[in-house]
């Protein structure tokens, strides 16, 4: 009997093991796959290569990949899917193979072609964005022959990309070609390629349900990134091992909901404050009308409606839905792209509340447990403390205050006067500017001389391995010095970590320049235009497509601008309703006009 229990226990584990070892290889040949399909897709300069659909040769390409199961098949289904699109790419078993001349792709008569290739300022290609300043062209082939390059740097004729794509396989991808008015040298196989076309037309009616299209869109998403962010060398990630965990949460995923978590977590890996990963199909978020922070490394109720007469603000929660607080926020902190802690707690505090229309969650406050249901605006409490907080006051006889994340510049430009004749300016952007940097100019002594810290990155090769170069800029021609002079004032900005982008570009004059007194918390660390795509599904992803340093050329990105004195809210600060940020300020504003 005991012999028999063995042998099942040993048959049980040998299919564990097998189907774990099958699943390692899917995931290996998704990977395999999607490194072919970003080399094609971005750097590759065929004809054909630009006129496929990608997002539905990612669903189908996804499919055709997940059946292969020996390397023969991996390679036959690669040359497959990529010789029809880019008939100059090969596949080998042996790199050296590849490092031979590439005769095949010269023409007879190249004096009547000219080079084609691609040049990325940031990317462009398969981007939503309008009005963007990343641009994606084939040189010589775009709009007309003889465009204009986005940048002077030309790689040369016979440059490939070689790369070890999988296990045991390389491929040699040209990344520069010959073409004419007609077409680029090699033309493709029109059969293989209008028989590629039509099935992608497959895909057509293909729904989250599908694993396809699930696994389709983490191979783009994988591109995106591994291609144009610009951050890989200040965020420590294993980018590819992501991916990997991605692959294989995307085989279990069954709903649209599914899948934007794990959009979520995959992207958050990435620590950009400006990532976003949204699906307009799915319920509108909801929250109970409360608010929470972490103050003093406990949960307080921050805010919270009247009718919830047995809560009150300051009280600690130490549970919610079953889990300690702890455990509940570390899950929402997995979802969220964060380059600092200031940003991740305050994009949390909301996260960590919202679900569907009138679901309940379950909380225990100071021992009682309670159902809330979430019925309310998540932003209900951002928007109502805006309201609440002066716009702008004569706080105290001499000093004044300016929230810049309501106070229009038209209003700043009438109080000068008042600004001119007092000795303290308090300027709060715990927040977003209302297009008020203008402000700025009148505590500049000197004009702007900075010209570096925004920096698109000049992309001609694949996986950042050679960046050649930046597109530096600052905010051209807009930051002279401006009468009156506010400089000579005793000037104090408080700040937190929900200061982000543009808010940090404003902070970066204050900080560089050394204009003011900065009182609060780090920024968000994240700065620089964001960039926006679309996938199957409904699905839309926002991140930063440039990189932003400080004026002095050092770390922005997951430092942030950093207070002069740091200020941490306490817990009996909140039960006595006090700011204790402004009062930090105002006690720094005083202490020269005593």
């Amino acid at each position: 009997m005991k012999e028999q229990i063995y042998r099942i226990g040993f048959v049980i584990f040998l299919f564990s093991f097998l189907g774990c070892q099958n699943e390692s290889k899917k995931i290996e040949n998704m990977v395999t796959f999607a490194k072919v399909y970003g080399y094609v897709k971005y750097f590759h300069p065929s004809d054909e290569a630009s006129q496929i659909d990608w997002e539905k040769f990612s669903i189908y390409g996804a499919s055709q990949i997940d059946q292969c199961r020996t390397k023969e098949d991996i390679v036959n289904t690669l040359n497959r899917l990529f010789k029809p699109i880019a008939p100059s790419i090969t596949f080998a078993e042996d790199k050296t193979i590849l490092d031979t001349e590439l005769k095949d792709i010269i023409p007879e008569n190249k004096e009547q072609y000219a080079p084609v290739y691609w040049q990325h300022v940031g990317v462009s290609i398969g981007m939503d964005s309008k009005r963007s300043p990343y641009a994606s062209w084939r040189i010589n082939r775009d709009s007309a022959m003889g465009i204009k390059q986005l940048f002077e740097y030309e790689p040369k004729f016979g440059e490939s990309v070689i790369k070890q794509v999988g296990d045991g396989i390389y491929c040699r991808i040209p990344i520069v070609l010959y073409g004419n008015k007609e077409s680029t040298f090699p033309r493709a196989d029109e059969t293989r390629l209008e028989e590629l076309k039509e099935k992608l037309k497959d895909t057509n009616n293909a729904k989250v349900e599908d694993p396809y299209l699930r696994l389709g869109n983490m191979v783009n998403v994988f591109n995106v990134f591994q291609h144009f962010y610009p951050y890989f060398d200040v965020v420590e990630v294993d980018w590819e091992a992501e991916f990997k965990n991605a692959i294989a949460q995307s085989y279990i995923d069954t709903s649209k909901f599914d899948h934007l978590v794990t959009l979520r977590k995959f992207t958050a890996t990435l620590q950009d404050g400006h990532i976003s990963v949204s699906n307009k199909s799915l319920s509108k978020d909801y929250a109970p009308s409360i608010a929470w922070e972490w103050i003093e490394n406990k949960l307080v109720v921050t805010k919270v409606a009247e009718y919830y007469d047995s809560i009150h603000v300051g009280d600690i929660v130490t549970h919610i839905d079953g889990k300690s607080s702890e455990e509940h926020f570390e899950e929402t902190y997995s979802r969220i792209s964060a380059a600092t802690d200031g940003w991740l707690r305050y994009k949390a505090r909301t996260q960590s509340l919202i679900g569907q229309e009138g679901s309940e969650l379950n909380v225990v406050i100071e021992g009682k447990e309670h159902k809330l249901k979430r019925t309310a605006n998540p932003n209900y409490w951002l928007q109502k403390a805006r309201f609440e907080k002066d716009v702008y006051k004569e706080i105290e006889p001499d000093i004044w205050y300016l929230n810049l994340d309501q106070i229009a510049m038209d209003t700043i430009n009438k109080l000068l006067p008042q600004l001119e004749e007092c000795k303290s300016i308090i300027c709060d952007l715990r927040g977003y500017p209302k297009g008020n940097h203008g402000f700025i100019r009148h505590l500049l002594a000197i004009d702007d001389t900075t010209s570096a810290w925004m920096q698109r990155p000049k992309i001609v090769y694949p996986d950042q391995n050679k960046v050649v170069g930046y597109y530096k800029s600052n905010w051209i021609g807009s930051m002279t010095a401006k009468r009156p002079y506010l400089g000579d004032k005793n000037v104090v900005f408080i700040t937190n970590g929900r200061a982000i982008s543009y808010a940090e570009s404003y902070m970066g004059y204050i900080e560089g320049y050394k204009l003011a007194t900065i009182v609060g918390q780090p920024t968000a660390g994240t700065n620089g235009n964001v960039n926006l795509f679309s996938l199957p599904g409904g699905y839309k992803i926002s991140w930063t497509g440039m990189k932003v340093v400080k004026h002095d050329g050092t770390q922005h990105h997951g430092i942030g601008v950093l207070p002069n004195i740091y200020v941490e809210k306490t817990i009996q600060g909140v039960k006595e309703g006090r700011d204790e940020f402004l009062e930090k300020a105002l006690e720094v504003a005083r202490e020269d006009n005593d």
